[in-house]
């Protein structure tokens, strides 16, 4: 079984970090790791199934260092439930602490490149939600992703005017931020929705339309 996870995760993590990832999940009976189809909305996810059983998924599209920091957020997800029970906050000081833990013994130059060391030392002080939320950190990042996922911004990263599609097709125009989420007009019916600011976008030129 362990073998078996290897050979999986060697497609996704660091060289470097696989075996120490690897027996750090099979530390735990009650943990699965789903690798899944790209979402929307999110990198990863962590959800207590039952008692004795959790769940932590992570989307397939992400680069090696980006793979290894969500599956640390939602492992902390885990081992802060697990500490702290239930009625703590998803991304409170228990989940902080926990996360900026367990990344700090991921931050050697053997497994993350040295330019991104500096931002993710300082990241792990005070971890936020989503590395989307460093824009610096989150840009570095998004330069080791592959040719295809290079095509796909988060909205944050546009500016008012500008136009994209999502997934769906649906084509829009980005109007403002209203705290998470950005209105955005569908060209389509000329209405106006409201999209989370972690959605992924492919941008789109006025002359494409």
């Amino acid at each position: 079984m362990m073998d078996e996870a290897k050979a999986v995760l060697q497609k996704y993590l660091p060289a470097q970090a696989v075996d120490e990832v690897v027996h750090l999940l099979f530390s735990y009976s009650d943990l699965q790791l789903k690798i899944t189809a790209p979402r929307r909305t999110k990198l990863g996810d962590y959800k207590r199934i039952n008692r004795r059983h959790h769940r932590i998924s992570i989307n397939n599209n992400l680069n090696p260092y980006q793979f290894l920091i969500t599956l640390l957020h939602e492992l902390a997800h885990y081992q802060a439930y697990k500490k702290y029970g239930h009625r703590i906050k998803p991304h409170g000081k228990e989940w902080k602490q926990t996360f900026g833990r367990l990344l700090q013994t991921f931050l050697k130059p053997d497994i993350f490149p040295e330019n991104l060391l500096a931002d993710l030392q300082q990241y792990a002080k005070n971890p936020k939600a989503s590395t989307a939320g460093d824009g610096k950190l989150y840009l570095k990042l998004s330069n080791y992703d592959t040719k295809d996922q290079k095509t796909l911004k988060y909205i944050f990263e546009l500016h008012p005017g500008d136009y994209f599609t999502l997934p769906n097709g649906a084509t829009y125009q980005l109007q403002e931020k209203r705290r998470t989420r950005y209105k955005c007009k569908r060209l389509s019916n000329q209405k106006i929705y409201l999209i989370h600011q972690n959605a992924e976008v492919t941008p789109i030129s006025i002359k494409d339309l």
